[in-house]
């Protein structure tokens, strides 16, 4: 038998929330699984939060998102991507980015760069970080509806019990049914939002003053 380890323990862990749901996962649980007694596992892992961050650092490792300076855009793009792709692969174990927030070195590394990378552009700590909530906020919302796709049809209001007069605009979108073109859109008017409140928080332009030339010394 492998040696009882933080990192086999979550690895169980995630795997038991992608096939059971997220719910399912607990201390005593995984200790069955892994065939051992409960009290073995607090050697490594304590509680169920801490189940919970280890798993967060398990996926968001598995994301590989930006640990060295990138542009801000870049980090946003690749961010909502990498969510996106989590989701899709672990529908279960998403669950726990949107139960606690990011705990350790290893897990809030990408952040700390998005977080220069905002300053970098000219938003203020205090934006920079709503920038980074903005984004984190976005992906999990189109990553919890990846993750529902994955698992099969999303379900979706029943328009055909509206009636036409008083909800037309509502049955007028009821064959919009791609939703790839719907979480594409949604990270490009991030990007725009984000983009426009950069460029409101850039220090107004100096005027130019020019030098008295001919035409002026003949006025």
């Amino acid at each position: 038998m492998a040696p009882l380890t933080r990192e086999r323990i979550l690895t169980t862990a995630v795997a038991m929330a992608d096939r059971d749901g997220f719910e399912a996962v607990t201390l005593r649980r995984i200790a069955a699984e892994l065939d051992v007694h409960v009290t073995s596992l607090y050697n490594h892992i304590a509680t169920r939060d801490a189940i919970t961050d280890g798993i967060v650092e398990l996926l968001l490792d598995e994301a590989r998102l930006p640990v060295t300076p990138v542009d801000w855009e870049t980090w946003v793009r690749s961010f909502f991507v990498a969510l996106g792709d989590l989701a899709t692969k672990h529908s279960g174990a998403f669950v726990a980015l949107q139960r606690r927030p990011v705990q350790g070195p290893r897990a809030a590394a990408s952040f700390e760069v998005a977080l220069a990378a905002f300053a970098e552009a000219g938003l203020s700590s205090a934006d920079a970080y709503r920038a980074v909530k903005a984004t984190a906020l976005m992906a999990l919302m189109v990553g919890l509806e990846r993750g529902l796709s994955a698992q099969g049809p999303v379900p979706e209001t029943a328009i055909d019990d509206l009636p036409v007069d008083g909800f037309p605009l509502f049955h007028g979108i009821q064959q919009i049914d791609d939703l790839e073109a719907t979480w594409s859109f949604s990270l490009e008017t991030l990007v725009a939002g984000l983009r426009g409140q950069i460029e409101a928080s850039a220090p107004p332009a100096r005027p130019t003053h020019r030098s008295p030339g001919a035409d002026d010394r003949r006025a």
